[in-house]
C-alpha cells in the first residue's frame, strides 16, 4: 500500500515537472510575442482613451471661441472662428452665417462695424458697397456647405435668406425671389411654415420695384404757398349759442 503511494506521489511530481518544463519552454519561444501583441492592445487603448479627450477639449474649445465671437460682435473674429474648427460639429456654416449677419446688421443700424453706444460711426456708402458684397459671399459660401441632410436645412435656408436681404438692398428683385423660390424648394416638406413665409415675402417684392421719387425744395416750397391759412372762428355755431347763453344768465 505504501508503495503505491509512493508510485503515485513520484508520477505526480513527474507530471508536474514536464508541466512546468512545457511552460518554460511556451515562455521562451511563443511568450514574448504574445506579451508583445498585449503590450500592443494596451497601449492602442491609452491611445484610443488619450485621441477621445484631446477630441472632447478640441470640441469645447471651439465652441468656447464661438462664443467668444458672438459676445464681440465682429464679424472678422467669427470668420476666424469658422476657419480655425471647421472640423467641429456645424461651427464653420455658423461662424460663416453669424459674421454674414453682423455685417447685414451693419447696413440696417446704418453703423460701421465697431461702433458702440458711447461711440458710433456712421456707415459711409464705400462701407455699405463693402459690407453688402462680403455679406452675400459668405452667405454663398454656407450655401455651398449643404449637404442637403436635415440637420443642414435651417443654416442653408437662413444663408438664402439672407442673400435675398442682400439683394433687396442692391435693387435686385428678380434675385431676391430666386433666393426665396430656393427657399422653398430646400424646406417646404421639412418646414411647412418656413416655405409659406418664404413665399409671402416674394408677394412683398413688388413694391420695391416701384420707383419712388422724392418732392423737390422747391415742390415743398410752391405746396406751402397753397396752403390757406386757418380763421380764427369758433368750431361750430352751437358753441357761439352757449356763449350767447351764458351771458344772457349773466354767468
Amino acid at each position: 500500500m505504501d508503495q503505491d503511494r509512493l508510485k503515485d506521489i513520484q508520477t505526480a511530481d513527474l507530471s508536474e515537472s514536464n508541466v512546468n518544463e512545457d511552460f518554460v519552454h511556451w515562455l521562451k519561444t511563443k511568450g514574448p510575442s504574445y506579451l508583445l501583441i498585449v503590450m500592443i492592445v494596451i497601449v492602442g487603448y491609452l491611445f484610443f482613451v488619450r485621441y477621445q479627450q484631446g477630441q472632447a477639449a478640441h470640441r469645447a474649445e471651439a465652441w468656447y471661441a464661438y462664443l467668444e465671437a458672438q459676445a464681440s460682435g465682429l464679424p472678422a473674429s467669427h470668420e476666424d472662428v469658422a476657419k480655425s474648427y471647421a472640423d467641429v460639429d456645424s461651427i464653420e456654416a455658423l461662424g460663416l452665417l453669424s459674421a454674414a449677419d453682423a455685417y447685414l446688421k451693419s447696413i440696417v443700424t446704418g453703423q460701421a462695424i465697431g461702433s458702440s453706444p458711447e461711440s458710433t460711426t456712421p456707415l459711409a456708402q464705400e462701407d455699405r458697397t463693402f459690407y453688402l458684397e462680403k455679406a452675400d459671399n459668405l452667405y454663398a459660401m454656407v450655401v455651398n456647405l449643404d449637404d442637403q441632410s436635415q440637420s443642414a436645412a435651417l443654416l442653408t435656408v437662413s444663408a438664402l435668406n439672407g442673400r435675398a436681404a442682400v439683394a433687396e438692398a442692391n435693387g435686385d428683385i428678380a434675385g431676391a425671389e430666386g433666393y426665396y423660390k430656393n427657399v422653398i424648394v430646400r424646406i417646404e416638406s421639412q418646414y411647412p411654415a418656413l416655405a409659406r413665409q418664404a413665399q409671402s415675402r416674394i408677394y412683398t417684392l413688388a413694391p420695391l420695384s416701384e420707383r419712388v421719387t422724392l418732392p423737390s425744395d422747391a415742390d415743398v416750397a410752391a405746396r406751402n404757398a397753397l396752403i390757406v391759412p386757418r380763421e380764427d372762428a369758433p368750431a361750430s355755431d352751437s358753441i357761439d349759442a352757449l356763449d350767447e347763453l351764458s351771458g344772457a344768465n349773466g354767468t
